[in-house]
């Protein structure tokens, strides 16, 4: 984002986007947020909607709404104030200003190797996009990115849900939000890793970092306070603060399966039904052998009389 865009006016502008409308009145906005509002305003993420017939009293009750009446003697809104009588309201403080989507996701992700470079499709009506696919640094294939807010209503988050399984995931999905991750849901989608934009933007402003971004999928999304998380895509788990790999896919799935069940709060699997899952031959029947030439699995998974789990 512009370097005009400071972590104050990006402060501000988050708060917007979480509303429902994700709009804010121009008084509040030039009377509360006067240092950071030109600045918005100037690089178009905040455009004038229409006009509001309430304002921020100028001169009484500071935090407090005041209506508005048309003054024919002074060809101007305002209202009557106890103290100072008539006082008019500029014009630039009548209007509603919303948030430009199509110009905030395009400098959010201006600094990401996206593919296709187009604009943004939207999937739930101005609530949810999809905006390419991205190569991160330090991984070879490319995820699908999406954009969401508010995803922490309810209401909002199923209308995410069920748009992740109308369009699933081919590989790792990284959902980008604008709400805060203390405020995110924790049953993330299946192949489906969310991460607060704030986590992963640039000291200036709200331009996602590369790096942070590629670093925070790499240890998964650390949304809660398990002690066992799983980047999306299976390629590594941390348990305790320790990080472990997985290159291999069969061994992911096998990793997958394990975590879904110690989530699930059912930890104990057949190891036969979780090796046959993941693509393993009949000879292959523990998980010694799937795990063959490794050891640190078993820092954190158990094998015993045919069934299998992940404990802590």
């Amino acid at each position: 984002m512009s370097s005009s865009i400071d972590r104050g006016a990006a402060d501000l502008l988050l708060s917007v986007i979480e509303t429902p409308d994700a709009v804010i009145s121009g008084s509040v906005l030039d009377g509360y947020y006067g240092r950071v509002a030109p600045a918005l305003k100037a690089a178009g993420i905040l455009q004038p909607k229409d006009h509001s017939r309430a304002a921020v009293s100028l001169v009484d009750h500071e935090d407090e709404p005041v209506n508005l009446i048309w003054s024919p003697e002074h060809r101007a809104y305002g209202y009557f104030s106890p103290t100072a009588g008539w006082v008019s309201v500029p014009g630039d403080q009548l209007a509603t200003f919303r948030v430009n989507f199509s110009k905030l996701i395009g400098q959010l992700v201006e600094r990401l190797d996206l593919s296709p470079r187009s604009d943004p499709v939207e999937l739930v009506p101005d609530l949810l996009w999809e905006v390419g696919d991205a190569r991160l640094p330090g991984r070879s294939k490319r995820s699908s990115v999406w954009i969401g807010r508010r995803l922490g209503d309810p209401t909002i988050w199923r209308s995410f849900i069920d748009a992740a399984r109308k369009r699933p995931a081919p590989g790792l999905r990284v959902v980008l939000s604008f709400t805060a991750g203390n405020r995110l849901p924790t049953d993330v989608h299946l192949g489906h890793t969310l991460i607060a934009v704030r986590d992963v933007a640039d000291h200036n402003g709200l331009a996602i970092a590369p790096e942070l971004l590629a670093a925070r999928v790499a240890t998964g999304s650390q949304l809660n306070d398990d002690l066992i998380t799983m980047a999306a895509d299976g390629a590594s788990l941390t348990v305790r603060g320790t990080r472990y790999a997985f290159s291999g896919s069969k061994q992911r799935a096998i990793i997958r399966q394990l975590y879904d069940a110690w989530k699930s709060g059912n930890p104990e699997l057949l190891t036969a039904e979780v090796l046959e899952s993941a693509g393993y031959s009949t000879s292959v029947n523990t998980l010694a052998k799937a795990f063959s030439g490794r050891s640190e699995w078993r820092d954190f998974i158990s094998e015993e009389h045919g069934r299998c789990w992940m404990f802590l």
